[in-house]
């Protein structure tokens, strides 16, 4: 077990629990109700609890009685820094790192009791298939949390995971059942299962993923990774290579990827099989429910999931439409519409066609210089608007890979956004959408842009109709026609609505009318549309 890096045993180590009586007397006296405060006692005491000496029997009792409470409020704790942008403010990252913390300890000490398995303690071998099936949970667990935290996966997770399965391996208990009543639908699991699902999980691309299409995805892997198997032997050759997992390695399984040295081969067909036979039955309007794919499951959003994770899964992975290469150099970004606009147009957003009054500094400049100073106006704006500084890593001609350094200065960002990006040596915007964005463990902000096709232009966009005369102008931004895309409209959540027509400032007013809704960002609408005549 000298894999796995145990804190020292210690007579220092007083933990108020030593087996599962005594944990179960402790643990009815956290108030739960007070979550985070439940949260750091249950850290404490394992801490502890890790460290001191007890019989391995009387560990596992006591960690066995605590599982509740740990998932409790550890799924408690992640609504506080799930959902945010990036980076994630002081108290959001104290409770992410709490909740990684606990479930270290968790595993740590389900990894004790597997090494206990090996002393040959007595009883222990009879309890190999739960504690392995425990330590790969937690571990999986460890990793879900990050992709919820849309934080980078720790170097070692992988390593570890691996290598508590090759354990489960050793011991031959990969495929022995053990109940499992955390689970929210299916109790009956094993160690093979409970790595698959950290295995297929790492693999779905989990930080370009929603909170809701992970927490589904989820669901749906507690009933479906069994139909996936483990093998050390290469299967017969197949129209598309095995998936294979490295058991020495610190990396998540790839498909056909470099030579292993312990390798296991992933057979996913069984899986592929029924993600193809659900995603048919939805094309063929079979409801989700009716499928056991939960209420919450919504067409077309369920097919088009479906479809993903079946390329992410079962297929080969594609090359890219657009081959990527290195990049360097600064690339100055803004997000937010109204930010966006101002450094587009060059200029501070007005209403079209309102006069206003001159004020009393103005008429000065208007009777001394013939003009009006817009300088200040344009500092105050430009010092709301400021464009950040991130460094450009690759490129493509669809995407942009950047990076923000963690002391430089910078909004938060969020996946889904609107952001405009141009090099540092153009004066050029393109406008793009935050496809991924992840938080490293020194503070590094990395994202992953998908560029929208066409040029941008500063526009404003009002509702047309008998009242338009008393509608105010939102900004709004065009992109030209491309060979891919016909002339977008960018505006704001909730213009969209099927064959509106709206008016469109650009040097006159023009009445434009939506023809179909492109992409729903998170805070803005991409729209196809017509000139009116």
């Amino acid at each position: 077990m000298t894999e796995f890096e145990l804190p020292s045993l210690t007579p220092d180590a007083v933990p108020k629990f030593v087996d599962a009586a005594t944990a179960k007397a402790w643990v009815s006296s956290v108030p739960l109700a007070n979550v985070a405060a439940a949260q750091q006692a249950l850290l404490g005491q394992l801490q502890q609890f890790n460290r001191c000496v007890t019989r391995p029997s009387a560990r596992l009792g006591a960690l066995e009685v605590l599982r509740e409470a740990v998932h409790f409020v550890q799924i408690e704790q992640a609504k506080r820094f799930t959902n945010r942008a990036l980076p994630m403010a002081e108290a959001e990252s104290a409770v992410f790192t709490t909740t990684i913390a606990l479930w270290e300890q968790m595993r740590i000490g389900y990894l004790r009791c597997l090494a206990a398995v090996f002393d040959n303690e007595p009883g222990m071998r009879a309890e190999a298939a739960r504690i392995c099936q425990r330590a790969l949970t937690c571990a999986g667990l460890k990793m879900f949390h990050h992709y919820r935290a849309c934080r980078v996966v720790a170097r070692g997770e992988w390593r570890i995971l691996h290598a508590v399965y090759a354990k489960a391996e050793e011991l031959k208990v990969t495929d022995e059942v053990v109940r499992d009543p955390m689970n929210r639908d299916v109790f009956e699991s094993s160690a093979r299962i409970a790595y698959l699902r950290g295995v297929l999980m790492g693999m779905a691309s989990p930080n370009e993923l929603s909170q809701r299409q992970l927490t589904f995805i989820a669901h749906l892997l507690e009933r479906w990774a069994v139909k996936v198997e483990v093998s050390a032997e290469r299967p017969a050759p197949d129209e598309v290579p095995p998936l294979v997992a490295n058991l020495a390695s610190d990396a998540c399984p790839a498909r056909d990827g470099q030579e292993a040295k312990t390798p296991r081969y992933l057979d996913t067909r069984p899986l592929a099989a029924t993600l193809r036979n659900r995603i048919g039955l939805l094309r063929k309007g079979e409801s989700p429910v009716k499928l056991a794919l939960g209420e919450d499951c919504v067409q077309p959003m369920c097919e088009q999931l479906l479809v993903f994770l079946y390329r992410q899964w079962c297929q080969q992975q594609r090359p890219r439409g657009a081959e990527r290469r290195p990049a360097t150099g600064i690339a100055l970004t803004g997000n937010d519409l109204a930010a966006i606009h101002y450094h587009i147009s060059g200029k501070p957003f007005r209403q079209p066609g309102v006069p206003t009054e001159l004020s009393k500094k103005e008429r000065e400049e208007l009777a001394t210089f013939g003009r009006i100073s817009t300088r200040e106006e344009d500092f105050s704006h430009a010092r709301g608007y400021q464009l950040e500084q991130w460094q450009l890593r690759d490129e493509s001609a669809t995407g942009l890979k950047i990076m923000r350094p963690a002391a430089t200065e910078g909004r938060r960002h969020t996946s889904g956004q609107l952001i405009s990006i141009r090099r540092e040596s153009s004066q050029q915007f393109v406008l793009g959408q935050v496809r991924w964005i992840l938080e490293t463990q020194t503070g590094d902000i990395l994202a992953g842009v998908r560029l929208l096709p066409g040029l941008p232009a500063a526009i404003a966009v009002r509702p047309s109709g008998l009242n338009v005369a008393n509608e105010r102008y939102v900004q709004g931004l065009s992109l030209t026609q491309t060979e891919s895309s016909p002339p977008t409209i960018v505006l704001p959540p909730g213009w969209y609505k099927p064959k509106r027509v709206v008016e469109v400032f650009v040097e006159t007013p023009v009445r434009a009318r939506f023809l179909d809704l492109l992409e729903r960002g998170s805070d803005y609408e991409r729209i196809a549309y017509e000139v009116v005549v």
